[in-house]
């Protein structure tokens, strides 16, 4: 059973060295997504100072800058960080990022692709490999595979802690990596489990929505602005605080022909690690602005509060600095186990050629 075992463990990491290899090293660098857009492009990505204008004062500036345009999505960034804007132009349905500084309400770009940005493009080779639909599934898949791995990494050298440290120097390459191969993937493998886990359940669940949700953008083209003008934003914003005290925006929905109604996510002030920025829900009538519905994420059912933990387990994010950095590290550890492991197995039909050629 063990050397069955071993044989499929073998294999399994041959098909899905490639996507895996591709998949862990973008997402690594996607740790610090918001530090590297901050050093390829400080123009666009950072505001210019710490301060903000009222939301309301902002959707103004906005919308008189981008006449053409109908903003959809508006995401809130941390201080000193420019807001990201979604659009589309009207006419069309084809969704646009652009940056605001929230302290003056300027614009810092045009509208862009979504994957204009180097990161962004980054994400979309993350999760997609840059096949579309296909892609998904694709990725999907291999995230199953790395759990597999790491389940059957797990059994192979289930009395791990007794060489774990262990790498033979001086008895030959194919066994340094061995012992390295082994090493890492048994420092890496809860991170890999949740990566993999966490990937894959969000994957398969974009995957069922775009090929069985009936989707079809030519509908939703904008014609008109789908919003009362004459909101007052501030003070909706404001309304968020009566509904769920605490309530932090960070991130605003506004309404088109497939999503009525304005829409505030956002978490609680004092939040736990594992929620989510956005796992609560506030919506107001787009018309009316009156309040329709709240939704707070600590009395949802135990099967969305899972979900909401998606995030900070996969980013890394719930310990701050410290667990990013350890992410980082460890996603990247993948990378390593595809490259030894393949010069292993490469090693390995190179000495049986040479013994058959005896």
């Amino acid at each position: 059973m063990r050397r069955f075992l071993w044989k499929w463990h073998g294999l399994l990491g041959l098909i899905v060295a490639m996507p895996l290899f591709i998949i862990a090293l973008s997402g690594s660098l996607l740790v610090f997504k918001a530090e590297l857009d901050a050093w390829l492009s400080p123009e666009q990505v950072l505001a210019s100072a710490d301060s903000r204008l009222g939301f309301g004062q902002l959707l103004k500036h906005a919308d008189q800058a981008l006449p053409e345009h109908e903003i959809l999505g508006w995401e809130f960034a941390a201080n000193g960080e420019a807001d990201s804007l979604y659009v589309a132009k009207m006419g069309s349905y084809e969704w646009q990022k652009l940056w605001l500084d929230p302290a003056t309400g300027q614009l810092l770009s045009p509208p862009m692709s979504m994957t204009h940005m180097l990161t962004d493009w980054l994400l979309e080779l993350h999760y997609t490999l840059l096949l579309d639909h296909a892609g998904l599934l694709l990725s999907a898949l291999v995230s199953v595979l790395l759990i597999l791995l790491g389940l059957s990494g797990i059994v192979l050298h289930r009395h791990f802690w007794r060489t774990l440290f262990t790498l033979r120097f001086g008895r030959g390459l194919r066994l340094l990596l061995s012992d390295g191969h082994k090493m890492l993937g048994i420092l890496g493998v809860p991170v890999f489990l949740i990566l993999g886990f966490t990937g894959a359940w969000w994957n398969i669940e974009h995957f069922i929505d775009e090929e069985f949700g009936g989707h079809d953008d030519s509908q939703f083209v904008l014609t008109k602005r789908y919003y009362n003008a004459e909101l007052d934003f501030d003070a909706i914003l404001a309304a968020t605080q009566e509904a769920l005290p605490g309530f932090v925006t960070t991130y605003v929905r506004l309404p088109d022909p497939s999503y009525p109604g304005v829409h505030f996510f956002g978490h609680q002030y004092n939040k736990g690690p594992l929620r989510s920025r956005f796992g609560s829900i506030i919506s107001f009538d787009d018309q009316t602005g009156k309040l329709s519905s709240s939704f707070d994420v600590r009395t949802a059912g135990t099967l969305y509060q899972f979900v909401d933990s998606f995030r900070p387990l996969h980013y890394g994010t719930f310990g701050g600095l410290t667990t990013r950095i350890l992410w980082c590290l460890l996603g990247f550890l993948p990378c390593l186990m595809a490259l030894s492991g393949f010069w292993m197995w490469r090693s390995r039909v190179r000495g049986r050629k040479r013994t058959a050629c005896r």
